[in-house]
């Protein structure tokens, strides 16, 4: 039995002296830089800073302390009320709101109208379609505003180390169709338990703001590597560098490299969708256009823009002097 554990040991050891994305470019970069003679060009990728929350907290005027809630006694909600109104309540997780809102609107739709007096039903069908505009309109914000999704959106992190990617596309899907199952109210409750174990995966996983990061690098690396490309244009075709390039371009971009930004793109075409359907209306502002959109100057476009430049810059190249890989002996 004690082969298992040293087993192990060796399986953990060696996985963690696997290159990360971030050395996979930066050995690509520095590759280029010896056989061209050339440093790598300046290269940035702005990003916008993230806002900060309050201005985009849902707003929950409506005080239900103020509106004789007893005349909604049989409908049950007296204890939500409560709860809400009291000091834990006030500043409780923007989950936790989601779900306060969820279950005073299934109440209230379930609650008989006949079963109170006629300053209950006129406050039921208030409070009601307030119930129903809060998750209608802030469903989303509501999201956003969560710790796991706030602070998982941009790219302040680590880069990306491949893995975790079906089970937190499992965890946006099932955010995306519990935040449909709010205003259905015919649906049993949300449970409480299903949303924060879905947001847990989200804070564990690190995605998508790993792969966001390693898209913004991969995007920075990929400019450098074009420029160094285009700074070889000139060359002979009979200069040293011609001979080596298609090499550089078989055995370190073709095999290391490109993987790595299939795997990227894979991940965010996995990612993506469900993230956007969960944070859909998400607020008209940089930040989060930057992270959510794919239009001119957001990391999406910078990305896949990249790769297209940095492809083509690698054809004019070797279509000039009509060279070609070596292929690799199998």
């Amino acid at each position: 039995m004690w082969q298992w554990p040293l087993k192990l040991l060796i399986l953990i050891t060696l996985s963690g002296c696997q290159p990360g994305p971030d050395s996979v470019l930066d050995d690509y970069l520095s590759r280029l830089e010896r056989v061209l003679n050339q440093p790598r060009p300046e290269s940035s990728l702005p990003s916008p800073q993230r806002p900060a929350r309050h201005p985009f907290e849902p707003d929950d005027s409506l005080n239900v302390s103020l509106l004789a809630p007893l005349s909604l006694k049989p409908c049950g909600v007296l204890p939500l009320i409560a709860q809400h109104n009291a000091q834990l309540g006030r500043v409780a997780a923007p989950s936790q709101q989601l779900l306060y809102h969820r279950e005073m609107g299934y109440r209230l739709h379930h609650c008989d109208p006949q079963s109170l007096k006629s300053d209950g039903q006129t406050l039921r069908a208030q409070l009601l379609a307030q119930k129903a505009d809060t998750l209608n309109d802030y469903g989303a914000r509501y999201f956003l505003l969560s710790d796991e999704v706030w602070f998982n959106l941009g790219a302040d992190a680590q880069p990306w180390q491949l893995g975790a990617v079906i089970v937190t596309e499992q965890s946006l899907v099932q955010l995306s169709e519990l935040k449909t199952a709010l205003v259905a109210w015919q649906h049993p409750t949300v449970s409480s338990e299903t949303l924060e174990n879905a947001l847990a995966t989200l804070h564990r996983s690190r995605l998508p703001r790993t792969l966001h990061r390693s898209m913004h690098d991969a995007t920075v690396v990929l400019n450098q590597a074009t420029g160094l490309l285009q700074h070889a244009e000139p060359l002979s075709c009979n200069d040293k560098a011609m001979a080596v390039l298609p090499n550089i371009l078989s055995n370190i971009y073709g095999e290391r490299v490109q993987p790595l930004l299939a795997e990227l793109q894979k991940a965010d075409r996995r990612l993506t969708p469900p993230l956007r359907q969960l944070l859909t209306p998400w607020p008209e502002h940089p930040y989060f256009d930057y992270y959510l959109g794919d239009q001119p100057g957001q990391l999406r476009h910078h990305f896949y823009q990249a790769i297209q430049e940095h492809t083509q810059a690698w054809q004019t190249l070797l279509q000039r002097c009509d060279r070609s890989p070596t292929p690799n002996p199998g």
